[in-house]
């Protein structure tokens, strides 16, 4: 893979941008159905943090797509799991990974409860889960 430096930089703040939000994040951990269902700035704050590092992962997913000359797929989800077709992360990390793709999508579509589903497993795994997808990034971009 051989990436511009333009391209490495915008991987790098990316990946910077969401250690910072799942850092954030980190004051949610104990969060309940009943806060967050009654307190809207709660939602919301937890919503986008979400929000915020799903699409900055589906940017670095196009980065490296790009630099590959891969063509670009129809969905936010499927250009994540194209990094486990190219061996960035394995096949279950990048299905992960998507699945927060698809949380982005949700958040603007579907009723408070179901959200809130989402969004607890998103609270409870995306520190883990973009670990992962952050080391094994840095890893293909700098060896």
């Amino acid at each position: 893979m051989i990436l511009r430096n333009d391209q490495v930089e915008d991987i790098v703040r990316r990946i910077d941008f969401i250690k910072i939000q799942l850092d954030d994040l980190k004051q949610f951990t104990s969060l309940d159905w009943d806060t967050y269902r009654k307190n809207r700035d709660v939602q919301r704050n937890v919503e986008r943090l979400a929000e915020n590092v799903a699409n900055a992962a589906i940017d670095v997913c196009k980065i490296l797509l790009a630099s590959e000359n891969i063509e670009m797929p129809n969905s936010y989800k499927e250009v994540i799991l194209k990094l486990g077709q190219m061996n960035i992360l394995k096949t279950e990390e990048s299905e992960k990974i998507a699945g927060y793709a698809s949380l982005r999508n949700i958040l603007a579509h579907q009723y408070l409860d179901l959200r809130w589903d989402k969004i607890k497993k998103f609270i409870a795994n995306a520190h883990k889960d973009f670990e992962i997808f952050t080391d094994k990034v840095n890893k293909k971009i700098f060896g």
